[in-house]
């Protein structure tokens, strides 16, 4: 009795670490499917042009992570060179912009650019629309 409590008590754990990773990790996003992604909220990411296989926020103000400054994308079979941009909503009118590598073994970064506000990073963010060319 005593060692079959513990296979199921063990059982139970397991479940509960897999189900409690999942739930902080974003999900693979592809050109055919808005997914989200936890970012303190949820971000929407609309992709054209590629298969995007995953998305890396960076923060300026960490750990309050609430600045935006980079965003590193991943791509499945995406030739290099491609040019790569993001246009993001949500936020205040006057923040800057996003200005991304062409992408290089299936990846590229965008890195932000202060605008009008003085902030190191876009703030507000809950959209992001990704265009490959």
């Amino acid at each position: 009795m005593r060692m079959s409590t513990k296979f199921l008590a063990a059982v139970a754990f397991a479940g509960l670490a897999a189900a409690g990773g999942s739930a902080f990790t974003g999900s693979g996003v592809t050109n055919t499917a808005g997914a989200t992604q936890f970012v303190g909220g949820t971000v929407s990411q609309a992709v054209t042009g590629a298969t995007l296989s995953g998305v890396t926020y960076g923060f300026a103000d960490a750990p309050a992570n609430t600045q935006v400054s980079t965003i590193t994308l991943a791509f499945a079979d995406t030739a290099d060179g491609r040019t790569v941009a993001v246009t993001p909503s949500g936020g205040a009118a006057d923040v800057g912009a996003f200005s991304c590598v062409a992408v290089t073994s299936n990846a590229s970064t965008c890195t932000y650019t202060v605008g009008i506000d003085t902030l190191p990073g876009y703030t507000g963010l809950n959209s992001l629309a990704v265009t490959v060319s």
